[in-house]
């Protein structure tokens, strides 16, 4: 899972590059459906070398996580959602059919037990597995929460941005040196 880095799109081939070091290693890889579409064609490149991976897709409609970095620095919801896009018509991906195409055994699935369900039943495929669950995009947990050095403006007419300064200013202090 990447996070941190903003190396969005290199999870699966990151996850494939695990995979040839250590070939006897369970991998899996959580990747957003937007990371998803940057880069999935390693999944091919899996299949065709042998590296069976577990892919578990976030389905949020869009890139939740820089939404809400967006939200956080004072913004507004801006083109980051799928929805919040300039658009005629919302695209409809059904990502599990797509790994299909591309040769992975894939599930859809509709809730946490039936995501862990899912993962047990993948490690018993031959070939790479593709799990996709919905998830909210504005929703985050504690345990995933980790703050991003991302500067917000100093000055703004914008309540939100200066609340968010404020909070920035705040976390600022608790770095580590």
């Amino acid at each position: 899972m990447e996070y941190g880095f903003s190396t969005m799109g290199y999870e699966i081939a990151g996850g494939l590059g695990v995979k040839l070091a250590r070939p006897d290693d369970d991998v899996v890889v959580m990747v957003g459906d937007g990371s998803y579409l940057m880069l999935n064609s390693e999944i091919v490149s899996s299949i065709m070398l042998g590296a069976r991976l577990t892919i578990v897709v976030l389905d949020n409609a869009g890139y939740g996580c820089i939404n809400r970095l967006q939200m956080e620095t004072g913004g507004a919801n801006f083109n980051n959602l799928l929805k919040d896009t300039q658009h005629v018509a919302l695209p409809r991906i059904d990502f599990a059919a797509h790994a299909r195409s591309l040769g992975a055994v894939a599930r859809k699935v509709s809730s946490t037990g039936d995501l862990e369900a899912a993962l047990k039943e993948a490690e018993g495929d031959a070939v790479t597995s593709v799990i996709v669950i919905d998830t909210d995009p504005l929703v985050t947990t504690d345990e995933g929460g980790h703050w991003w050095d991302v500067a917000v403006p100093e000055v703004s007419a914008r309540s939100e941005v200066n609340v968010a300064r404020e909070n920035y200013e705040q976390a600022r202090k608790q770095q580590r040196p």
